[in-house]
């Protein structure tokens, strides 16, 4: 015997499938502490924490990044940018009295040399990443934060990422140098220091392999 279902049980039905589906297609992506830390000292650095792990996978999804093969091209270009996830400090200007990052919207006192696994520079940049994470201008004020909290700094290497790097034609298809020129193209791909974007994708081919991204790394979109 067919039994007929009212028309608001079957609506509530269906949403619940819906449901379902959207939380299954947005399932995080899964990189294993075996796999991060292995990347890393693969690498040539030495071990990183467990909290710098979850920093790391945290990060994944706040930046939009859904593969393994675009997480193995964040992890590379973070490992290159901070010394292996050591420093999170630009150490070239910290401790320098000239300071090549001024601008009229510096809060008095503060400097914005670059900070964070991605080395964030520039006050204009510490604000947009400060609204875009926290909705508010606490980097700004505050950029050390972005050193010493170590959420902040994979946050706004992420918020790098999504906003500056992922948009770039090619970064999304797996094209690592379109990465690098987004990251420092000018200096990297067209500049004197061509050997700091080679080391960068060496570090990717690595990350490639343990993560076990699909396909084959793809070196294009920098100096060739």
């Amino acid at each position: 015997m067919r039994v007929s279902l009212p028309i608001g049980f079957r609506w509530c039905l269906l949403l619940v499938v819906l449901l379902q589906a959207v939380h299954c297609a947005k399932k995080p992506l899964k990189i294993t502490w075996d796999q991060f830390r292995s990347a890393i000292t693969t690498n040539g650095f030495p071990l990183p924490s467990e909290a710098q792990y979850e920093g790391f996978v945290h990060t994944l999804e706040y930046a939009g990044i859904t593969t393994k093969r675009e997480a193995a091209m964040f992890l590379a270009q973070l490992i290159h940018e901070s010394g292996g996830l050591q420093f999170k400090e630009e150490l070239a200007y910290k401790d320098k009295s000239d300071d090549p990052y001024k601008s009229d919207i510096d809060v008095p006192g503060k400097r914005y040399f670059g900070r964070g696994y991605i080395q964030l520079t520039w006050a204009e940049n510490y604000l947009n990443a400060s609204k875009g994470i926290y909705g508010d201008d606490r980097l700004l004020q505050n950029p050390d934060l972005v050193a010493k909290d170590e959420d902040a700094a994979f946050l706004t290497a992420g918020w790098y990422w999504k906003t500056r790097v992922a948009v770039v034609p090619g970064v999304k298809k797996g094209r690592f140098g379109e990465s690098t020129r987004a990251i420092n193209g000018v200096v990297e791909c067209n500049g004197e220091y061509l050997e700091n974007s080679k080391n960068r994708f060496k570090y990717y081919k690595v990350v490639f392999e343990i993560f076990g991204a699909k396909g084959k790394p793809n070196e294009k979109g920098c100096y060739n």
